[in-house]
């Protein structure tokens, strides 16, 4: 179970129990409860993790087919499950301000 922490006011939400929540121009966000501020990851953050995802699936593949040897496809899946990973634990939540 995930939990953020609101930029705006510190209240830890939990992803379950969240207020609310929408994609905005494929980024989600979030609403907390008690201060109601929609925050969001940064679009650095999002672009990294999709590439770590994609890295995992190539590395998956790569080490069902045996690609490169036995050994090479399954660390760059690691690789990729360790920079998604990073990502989305690590990546601060900023708030969303409308244009």
């Amino acid at each position: 179970m995930k939990i953020q922490q609101c930029p705006a006011c510190g209240h830890k939400i939990n992803l379950k129990q969240a207020a609310a929540t929408k994609k905005v121009k494929g980024t989600f966000m979030l609403q907390c409860g008690k201060c109601k501020e929609w925050s969001h990851e940064c679009q650095r953050a999002a672009i990294l993790r999709n590439v770590g995802s994609v890295v995992l699936i190539i590395g998956s593949v790569m080490g069902y087919f045996q690609l490169g040897g036995v050994i090479l496809g399954p660390l760059i899946a690691l690789a990729g499950v360790l920079l998604a990973l990073t990502t989305l634990l690590f990546a601060s939540r900023v708030i969303y301000s409308a244009p």
